[in-house]
């Protein structure tokens, strides 16, 4: 008895699934191609651009400080020398970090990790604009900004 399998079916299901997963991660226009749509909050990329007012600066190492908010609460990210971790919640345009942890590598130079971790202490109120996320203290002053990237 021969067996047929059918692959042509499958191949255009593969193929449309990795197209799709490969356009996930950048952010696109609008239907009428104007304004960036904004990202979500959870499951994207968050690379560090400022902190404190201050550009982050260029660094040699590949990966770079970002922050990562998954679907359960847990939040997770690099802060230029240490992995960090811990929860948050939204309570409408509140947010809060609690039971925030690290690694306690030492770096020559962790100006950025400091300021990323003392902006994430002060964090009450977010700000979601296209793919820009903007960390908020207590007077609405700027702690942090953020942009999705696409992960490599």
């Amino acid at each position: 008895m021969k067996r047929t399998i059918q692959t042509s079916g499958y191949v255009v299901t593969l193929f449309a699934v990795l197209l799709l997963a490969g356009c996930a991660g950048s952010p696109a226009p609008d239907s009428a191609g104007g304004d960036i749509v904004a990202m979500p909050l959870t499951n994207t990329y968050w690379q560090l651009v400022s902190v404190a007012g201050e550009p982050v600066p260029e660094t040699e190492r590949e990966q770079k400080a970002h922050i990562l908010f998954l679907d359960d609460g847990r939040v997770s990210g690099f802060s230029g020398c240490n992995q960090y971790m811990g929860n948050y919640r939204v309570e409408g345009e509140n947010l809060l970090f609690d039971a925030m942890s690290s690694t306690r590598m030492a770096c020559p130079d962790n100006q950025t990790e400091s300021q990323l971790f003392a902006a994430l202490a002060k964090t009450v109120g977010v700000n979601l604009d296209g793919i820009e996320l903007r960390l908020l203290g207590d007077a609405g002053e700027e702690l942090a900004v953020f942009e999705a990237t696409r992960m490599k």
